[in-house]
């Protein structure tokens, strides 16, 4: 269900009481990034599915009432299945509205509240929390970030997006300093920290990454490997840049819905290369929830497969045993007519150097008046005439018209 969470009547600082945090049940991923068009959303999106159909239970917040790209995502996805007749997978989903209070400090109190109670809703109730956050900087993002296990922050693979997470040298490609996304995500461990004592899980995620080994790859990967030893983060590999992650957001879908649906013959290399890259990202996530789950479906699988192995061994073995004792018939072969060898031609006269005479020329021919062999025509018979006999006898080989009828077959 969709649901909208909007706070308690106006409450000024001096009367509202500090929020406990909830009581801690799912782990809480949020996916951010100060700037847009990173691909928050549909990793978010495919992060959601792939969870769902592990068998987790999965709640949603989009904290970016503004735009609110993963709600119109999980809303196109029921209008797919409303049309389709389908059944899908889906979230407990929540909307966090904005503040509507002008003084700041009251507005940030307001929209703490409106967080940790949706938050608490949602912990309650299922084994993940996914959050997806606006590309800039808000106060509920950062509230939003404070609250994490793990931070996912995707870029694309460009110096354009790194510039969010740090300031590097142009010509020695060395890090200057971080940048202020960095610093928020600092800022928010030591609150964690401050809050429960709890940690946080930062991973950078490399999307539209490129299939060619470009300069700006190579640097890239060195140098977001130098910024997480430096201030703390993994890095994982993302999704490339294929069309199919950009297409099914009008129909609410993932490439795992599409996988899982069936219909092979309509799915490609870059369906199959694509769930790849979901699989992998679970794996970089490194929990042992997932782990443990994805490990106990391999091994349901597997199970499945041997059974299904042995029940196909057992089916031939049986049909085997049923087929021992009919005889094979054996087909009588033709006999191979031999192949006459050419009888040389002895001639008493003397040897005299001619050109090859063709087979096709007649027994008695003419052949043209050479200065070197006199002015008479001379008489040819074709030595070849032999051979050409022992062919035909070769092609005149009869075979009955029964034997042609079994070799036919």
């Amino acid at each position: 269900m969709n649901e909208s969470v909007f706070s308690s009547p106006v409450l000024s600082s001096a009367t509202t009481a500090p929020v406990a945090a909830p009581a801690k049940k799912a782990y809480v991923v949020v996916l951010g990034n100060e700037k847009g068009g990173s691909g928050k959303t549909t990793t978010c999106m495919h992060l959601i599915v792939s969870l769902l159909r592990l068998g987790f239970t999965v709640g949603s917040i989009d904290i970016d009432s503004r735009q609110r790209s993963l709600s119109r995502y999980l809303e196109n996805r029921r209008q797919t299945m409303l049309k389709e007749g389908v059944s899908l997978p889906q979230p407990q989903h929540i909307v966090i509205q904005r503040s509507p209070f002008n003084i700041v400090q009251e507005a940030e109190e307001d929209e703490r509240e409106r967080f940790t109670k949706a938050l608490s809703r949602v912990v309650a109730t299922n084994d993940f929390v996914v959050i997806d956050s606006p590309g800039s900087d808000t106060f509920l993002a950062r509230v939003a970030h404070a609250y994490a296990d793990t931070v996912i922050t995707p870029i694309n693979d460009s110096f354009v997006d790194l510039d969010v997470l740090a300031t590097v040298d142009g010509q020695t490609m060395k890090i200057i300093k971080p940048s202020i996304y960095s610093e928020m995500v600092w800022e928010q461990k030591l609150q964690r920290a401050k809050r429960d004592g709890g940690s946080i899980e930062w991973i950078v995620m490399r999307n539209r990454l490129s299939n060619i080994d470009a300069k700006n790859k190579r640097f890239m990967t060195q140098v977001t490997g130098d910024l997480s030893r430096r201030i703390g983060f993994r890095v994982a590999p993302g999704f490339s840049e294929r069309v199919i992650f950009r297409e099914m957001f009008l129909q609410g879908l993932t490439v795992l819905d599409i996988m899982d649906a069936g219909g092979s013959a309509s799915l490609s290399m870059s369906h199959i290369a694509a769930r790849q890259e979901v699989r992998d990202l679970l794996k970089t996530l490194q929990i042992p929830l997932i782990n443990d789950r994805i490990a106990k479906v391999r091994a349901e699988a597997g199970e499945d497969k041997d059974e299904k192995t042995a029940a196909a061994a057992a089916q031939g073995q049986a049909t085997v045993s049923a087929d021992a004792d009919v005889p094979t018939p054996v087909k009588a072969e033709a006999p191979i007519a031999p192949v006459a060898a050419a009888v040389p031609v002895v001639s008493s006269s003397p040897v005299v150097s001619t050109p090859a005479v063709p087979t096709d020329v007649p027994e008695t021919a003419t052949l043209p008046t050479t200065p070197a062999m006199g002015s008479a025509p001379i008489t040819a018979t074709p030595a070849a005439a032999p051979v050409v006999e022992a062919k035909q006898e070769e092609k005149v080989v009869e075979i009955p018209k029964a034997e042609k009828l079994e070799l036919a077959s």
